[in-house]
């Protein structure tokens, strides 16, 4: 049996290791944002299609529906964690009298 190592965040750029004139190539907030809840919407949709062949009886590897399942939850609470934090900073700066 093997275990898999922890992935690696690839697509999230380095921006301490930027310098001025090379931003051009450098992904915005909102494209990395779009990627993470894509790549979320994606475990959740991988979560019910195994969820859907356990119940026919086409997948019988509980063990690994159950990790996959669980990477799925995960990524959700994280990403609820994350939108949380982002209104609250929202509020926070609403609330900054000029």
């Amino acid at each position: 049996m093997t275990i898999d190592p922890i992935q690696l965040l690839h697509n999230v750029p380095n921006r301490l290791e930027n310098k001025k004139g090379e931003d051009n190539n450098a992904l915005s907030f909102n494209d990395i944002l779009k990627q993470a809840l894509n790549s979320v919407q994606d475990l959740q949709k991988a979560n019910a299609n195994n969820n859907y062949l356990l119940a026919t009886g086409e997948i019988e590897n509980l063990h690994k529906i159950m990790i996959d399942a669980e990477k799925a939850d995960i990524a959700l609470q994280f990403s609820i964690q994350v939108r949380n934090k982002v209104l609250e900073a929202y509020q926070e700066i609403m609330r900054m009298q000029i």
